[in-house]
């Protein structure tokens, strides 16, 4: 029992190092990894599409052709529809923030009764006053950052349209075979528990980009489509945020709801009532319909996890942060319960 302790802190000793070793390379290599990062998504979620082309006796280039197109058109709408829109909506939402805020804080303080009850009330609407004044400034801040970034985002990732293609062209070809070639340096006797720790980190891996990523668009699309027939103001950039934050299951549906209803303030309460609804129904969308039929299986992550993981890797690294961070999650689930789990229960 003692040889078992001993081999764990040994184990997380070796990990923490190897997660420090990780973050410094990460920092220094940051855009190469961001685009191999990328590139590594793509190959994952294009993967099934281009096994299935082969299965129909397409060549290995078309089938590639084919995926480029696809990535290209989409890339194009990106560019040319998504971002433009969206910057229009940041830039209305820039010069309407101040009435928006004004606007909440004049209905909470219509409550009158409330106050009434209250000892020091006049204290507590200058609080309440600040706290809009903080809100405020975040939300300029935030906006105009947002503006930035996606105005430079074109500029950005320049390099990437040349780099992006090739390494996804090899890593479609080859993805199987690197994760073969890595049991090449694994000892012989190893290897069997290796390629099972491999095959279900791909599993978890695959499950969340193209189960997980599908999912969030579906949602995204279907809350930007009802609020646009809701006429309701940003249905673009409250689609884009429920969407993103859908990673995180059904986190993203609650923040876009949230805004909504900041956004609906002035307007009569079947509009309220009306923004309830379609994203009530979004959401058991997603429970009964779409989790079931696209993700099947548990990703084996627990949200909790994933918001930690997001935020400390983020934290550390930034946008490259983000993207690793599920990718490290999963192997170090899968490996902490092999190497530590397992053991301790073979050893008891």
């Amino acid at each position: 029992m003692i040889l078992v302790k001993d081999r764990e802190s040994k184990f997380i000793i070796q990990l923490l190092i190897g997660i420090i070793l990780f973050c410094y390379i990460a920092h220094r290599l940051g855009l190469i990894l961001t685009y191999f990062s990328l590139s590594l998504f793509l190959a994952y979620f294009f993967g099934p599409l281009y096994r299935f082309l082969l299965t129909k006796r397409i060549s290995k280039t078309l089938s590639i052709l084919i995926i480029f197109a696809i990535i290209i058109t989409f890339t194009v709408l990106v560019i040319f529809f998504l971002i433009p829109n969206t910057i229009n909506e940041l830039n209305q939402l820039y010069r309407e923030i101040p009435g928006l805020i004004s606007g909440f804080q004049d209905l909470l303080l219509s409550f009158e009764f409330i106050f009434e009850f209250i000892e020091d009330s006049t204290n507590l609407e200058v609080f309440l006053q600040d706290i809009f004044e903080e809100i405020q400034i975040g939300m300029l801040t935030f906006s105009r950052n947002a503006i930035f970034e996606l105005s430079s985002f074109v500029t950005k990732f320049g390099f990437g349209v040349i780099v992006i293609p090739i390494i996804l062209y090899y890593l479609l070809i080859d993805l199987e075979l690197f994760k073969d070639n890595l049991l090449i340096f694994v000892s012989e006797k190893n290897k069997k528990s290796f390629r099972e720790i491999v095959i279900e980190i791909d599993r978890i891996l695959s499950n969340f980009i193209r189960g997980r990523l599908i999912v969030c668009f579906i949602v995204g699309a279907l809350i930007t489509l009802g609020l646009y027939f809701l006429q309701i103001k940003f249905y673009l950039i409250i689609g884009l945020v429920s969407g993103i934050l859908n990673f995180i299951p059904y986190l993203g549906p609650i923040i876009g709801w949230v805004l909504s209803l900041f956004f609906v303030i002035g307007k009569p309460w079947s509009v309220f009532i009306l923004v309830t609804i379609l994203f009530v129904a979004v959401n058991q969308i997603e429970a009964l319909w779409l989790n079931p039929k696209i993700l099947g299986k548990e990703m084996g992550l627990h949200p909790l996890t994933i918001i930690f993981a997001v935020m400390t890797f983020g934290g550390l690294l930034g946008f490259l942060g983000v993207l690793y961070a599920i990718p490290l999650a999963a192997t170090l689930k899968v490996v902490m319960y092999r190497y530590l789990v397992q053991e301790e229960k073979v050893n008891c």
